[in-house]
């Protein structure tokens, strides 16, 4: 029995001896500072002094406001209000089964309502699709459902 307890004990001793050698190795290996290789510098300087340079030349497009596209001459928010009427009716076509036979079926939000009621729509469903015909103040915009085809184009062309 006192052979095992000692090679037992010479076991726990060897155990906390190999436990006692990791630790200091660890904290050796944490205390040591090593200098980051000089490639590594550099291309560290070189990045920084490109993103100061770049943040330079932009700051005159930061510092100024935010200019809102014209609509008389920039089509986006027309292409805007088509995209969203077209979401519209897609979600109701889905949530209801079947296209809605007017409009005025959609809960349209006040904005787009406003527009629509200032503006011409024609708008005519059938069974599995619809076309959209719409002229706004400087755009005419259509939308065919069944070849996804949406354009927006000046109204002085045609």
């Amino acid at each position: 029995m006192s052979d095992s307890n000692n090679k037992l004990n010479q076991l726990i001793e060897s155990t906390r001896q190999d436990a006692q050698a990791q630790q200091i190795r660890a904290d050796a290996l944490a205390n040591r500072s090593t200098p980051q290789p000089r490639g590594k510098q550099i291309f560290t300087m070189v990045l920084a002094t490109a993103f100061a340079m770049v943040l330079l030349y932009q700051f005159p497009r930061f510092s100024e406001p935010y200019m809102w596209p014209d609509p008389a001459t920039n089509p986006a928010a027309a292409e805007a209000d088509l995209i969203e009427l077209v979401g519209l009716i897609e979600t109701y076509r889905i949530s209801q089964g079947q296209y809605p036979s007017a409009i005025s079926q959609i809960g349209l939000p006040e904005g787009l309502a406003a527009t629509i009621a200032a503006s011409t729509l024609t708008y005519r469903p059938t069974d599995k699709a619809y076309t959209l015909a719409w002229t706004l103040p400087n755009w005419r915009a259509s939308y065919d459902s069944q070849t996804e085809k949406a354009s927006v184009e000046p109204l002085d062309k045609r």
